[in-house]
């Protein structure tokens, strides 16, 4: 986290653009507070203008004086961007202090960003953890929201919501699963749905096998393996059934080959068979290079392809991918159905972070990504510690600490008042 945000808070720091908001700056240490006698020069530098020349701003510069300890001042947020707030004494070159805000349109200033990750393991398939632990260990890093998603398995993801039966949380547990029909290599991701895809050709292969083949026979099959690609559309449209989100997850995933053929991922999402594409996964950079290459490529050829980024957890512990590929949604709210919504409408984007944990990049459009890169570094770096608490006591509750409970309902709205105020509703 930034060293600023550890010692100042500035609020709002998300404003409707085109409006005129009153800034706060309060320091977070006592030493830091602002002097009532001190004239404080503060800038302000919408980081998609130039600096000099005519386009430069005129009305950019304030003088002011600390008011119990705080710095206040007005300032009409006209364009969408980032804006740096900078602050100098008395006649002072250089500021001592740089803050950030964001302005956004008000379409996505009605919109929340929320912190997810829809492809997770738990010790229910091949994952170390109980699912219990690993949603425990997913609200401690910030998330907003998550399912466990095992391999041919349903029920983890239930097991992990009802280890929390009776406790209000502040973050989502959602179903999910990681669908593998019958002669089909393709990997899917069955996403907050009510009921098991895998469960139906477990139970009825017959069916299974029926259904696909009247796909095949009575439909067009826009590739050649015309088996992988009924397969797929039949499990796409099961997990539609049970009101899941289908994502198509890591075909660029190095197995002797690429997971599936490129000609077939193409045929999958030019043509919409899945809601969303698992853009950045829990792989090596050339991976997930190759699928953000394919990615851009499709949409400059006018594909209509939402994403999201997802870790593919096999632990939570001292693991390198957890917590470094994710999901930033801008939702209405934090349900299932918004966040569905959402990602069907492109309102997401995928967050790889490097191993120096500082480092990072997010894929999706241009204006989504330059704010959700604000987000990283600004928002979610202080949601994190707010949730930090809360990871723990769940899983102080999975062994027995009742009192834990207690305390988790108390903090349940801890962050979804944070946001309020961080957003300036």
């Amino acid at each position: 986290m930034k060293t600023e945000l550890y010692k100042y808070r500035i609020l709002p720091g998300i404003i409707k653009a085109g409006t005129t908001a009153t800034i706060r700056i309060t320091p977070l240490e006592t030493q830091l507070a602002f002097d009532t006698n001190t004239e404080y020069r503060v800038e302000v530098w919408c980081l998609t203008r130039i600096t000099h020349g005519d386009f430069c701003p005129r009305n950019n510069v304030f003088r002011v004086n600390g008011e119990n300890g705080e710095l206040a001042f007005s300032y009409l947020f006209e364009d969408e961007a980032e804006y740096f707030v900078r602050v100098f004494r008395e006649k002072e070159i250089k500021h001592f202090l740089q803050l950030s805000v964001y302005a956004v349109e008000e379409d996505l200033f009605e919109l929340r960003p929320l912190k997810g990750d829809f492809h997770v393991h738990s010790c229910r398939s091949d994952g170390r953890e109980s699912p219990a632990v690993v949603a425990a260990n997913y609200r401690a890093a910030g998330f907003d929201f998550m399912a466990v998603t095992d391999h041919h398995r349903y029920f983890p993801s239930v097991e992990a919501q009802d280890a929390y039966k009776g406790v209000e949380l502040g973050m989502l547990l959602l179903n999910g699963e990681e669908v593998h029909s019958p002669d089909n290599f393709v990997h899917v991701i069955h996403f907050g749905g009510d009921s098991s895809v895998n469960e139906l050709f477990e139970n009825d292969q017959d069916t299974y096998y029926d259904e696909v083949q009247q796909i095949i026979d009575n439909e067009d099959i826009p590739h050649e393996d015309r088996l992988a690609y009924a397969a797929n559309e039949w499990v796409a449209r099961k997990i539609h059934e049970t009101n899941g989100l289908a994502v198509f997850c890591h075909p660029h995933w190095i197995n002797d080959t690429y997971n599936v053929p490129d000609s077939l991922s193409r045929a999958f999402l030019e043509n919409g068979v899945f809601d969303a594409f698992e853009l950045i996964g829990g792989q090596s950079a050339h991976e997930n290079n190759m699928q953000t290459a394919f990615y851009y490529q499709l949409r400059s050829e006018g594909a209509r392809i939402p994403v999201t980024g997802a870790s593919d957890s096999h632990g939570t512990i001292n693991r390198g991918l957890f917590n470094k590929m994710y999901t930033i949604v801008f939702a209405g709210d934090n349900s299932r159905d918004a966040i569905l919504e959402a990602v069907k409408n492109l309102n997401s984007v995928a967050v790889e972070v490097y191993e120096d944990s500082v480092n990072y990049s997010v894929h999706g459009s241009y204006r989504l990504v330059s704010y959700a890169r604000f987000l990283v570094e600004h928002y979610f770096a202080l949601t994190a510690r707010l949730c930090a608490e809360e990871g723990l006591l769940m899983n102080a509750y999975t062994l027995g600490d009742k009192t834990a409970g207690e305390r988790l309902t108390a903090l349940k709205n801890r962050t979804d008042d944070f946001y309020t105020a961080y957003s300036g509703r």
